[in-house]
């Protein structure tokens, strides 16, 4: 009896390989992903200085998507004679824009993050400062 060896091509497992690799790289988003995002504001009046009041406004983004997200974005416009002092646990890339920090882009499902601001108001002004409009984006 002779001996009979096969020889195996690696073609073949190489495109399974490859095909597996490209399926991973093209894999859509989470089945209920969805842009989902509620903003909401809360202002607390601290103080008043010689010609401003001082408030301290908190923003909540929450996801109610079904899926967590990869980063987040708000336009947020502030009253016109608003004075931005100083913010925090965001990033303003522009006047009205603002983005997570590096340890805050992730928002788990059903959850939330939140961030806020310094804001000063004229002594004549005493609506708290609350943004008449405003929009979120989350990204997945």
């Amino acid at each position: 009896m002779t001996e009979r060896r096969v020889r195996r091509r690696p073609t073949t497992w190489l495109v399974v390989a490859l095909l597996g690799a490209a399926t991973a790289l093209t894999a859509p988003a989470p089945a209920g992903a969805a842009t989902t995002c509620t903003l909401t504001f809360k202002a607390n009046w601290i103080a008043s200085t010689a010609d401003r009041h001082k408030w301290i406004v908190e923003a909540k983004i929450a996801n109610t998507g079904t899926a967590s997200s990869t980063t987040w974005e708000t336009i947020i416009n502030f009253p016109a004679n608003a004075v931005i002092a100083s913010f925090w646990s965001a990033t303003r890339p522009a006047p009205n824009v603002w983005q997570p920090v590096e340890w805050n882009n992730v928002i788990p499902r059903n959850g939330a993050v939140y961030f806020g601001f310094d804001i000063r108001m004229p002594l004549t002004d005493t609506t708290p400062p609350v943004p008449p409009s405003s929009s979120c984006s989350i990204t997945y």
